[in-house]
C-alpha cells in the first residue's frame, strides 16, 4: 500500500470498519474490571505460602512454656500426708481401759472429750457431703429450663 503511486480507498475502508465495530460492541457491565482484580487477587491469595515468621516462633514458644509447667508440675513433691488426729486410736484404748478398770477411771471419759474425738470429725464430714448436696441441687435448679422447673 505505501507503494502505490495514487491514493487507494483503504483509508475509508478501514474508517467504515472502526465505525461499525463501534456501534455492534457490546458495553461492558459496570465494575468488570473490579471483579476481575477482586477473582485476580483471591487467586494470588489462595496460593501464597505462609511464611516461617513469628506465628512459628510463637507455637514453639508456647509449646514448651506448656511442656515445661507439665514437667515442673510431674517433678513437684507431693505434700506429704496430714497425720489424722489419734482420735480413733485413743477411744478404743480408753474403751478397753475403761472395760478393765473401775469407776474412776470411767469417769474420765466425759462427754465433752468423747465428742471431741468421735462425733466431732463425723460431724465434719457430714456437714461438708450436706454443702455438696446443696451446691448440686442449687446448680441443677439453675440449669433447669423454667418450664420443667414449674411442673
Amino acid at each position: 500500500m505505501k507503494d502505490e503511486p495514487h491514493p487507494s480507498a483503504w483509508p475509508d475502508i478501514e474508517a467504515r470498519l472502526r465505525d461499525e465495530a463501534k456501534r455492534d460492541a457490546p458495553e461492558f457491565p459496570p465494575f468488570l474490571h473490579r471483579r476481575i482484580m477482586a477473582a485476580i487477587h483471591a487467586e494470588a491469595d489462595k496460593h501464597t505460602r505462609p511464611t516461617a515468621g513469628l506465628a512459628n516462633v510463637w507455637r514453639w514458644v508456647l509449646a514448651g512454656g506448656l511442656a515445661s509447667i507439665a514437667l515442673a508440675l510431674a517433678l513437684w513433691p507431693s505434700p506429704a500426708p496430714q497425720r489424722l488426729s489419734d482420735a480413733p486410736q485413743k477411744v478404743s484404748e480408753w474403751i478397753v481401759l475403761v472395760a478393765n478398770s473401775d469407776e474412776q477411771m470411767a469417769s474420765l471419759i466425759t462427754d465433752r472429750v468423747l465428742n471431741d474425738m468421735v462425733n466431732n470429725p463425723y460431724q465434719q464430714q457430714l456437714d461438708s457431703l450436706g454443702n455438696e448436696l446443696e451446691n448440686a441441687l442449687d446448680f441443677t435448679l439453675r440449669m433447669m429450663p423454667i418450664e420443667l422447673a414449674l411442673r
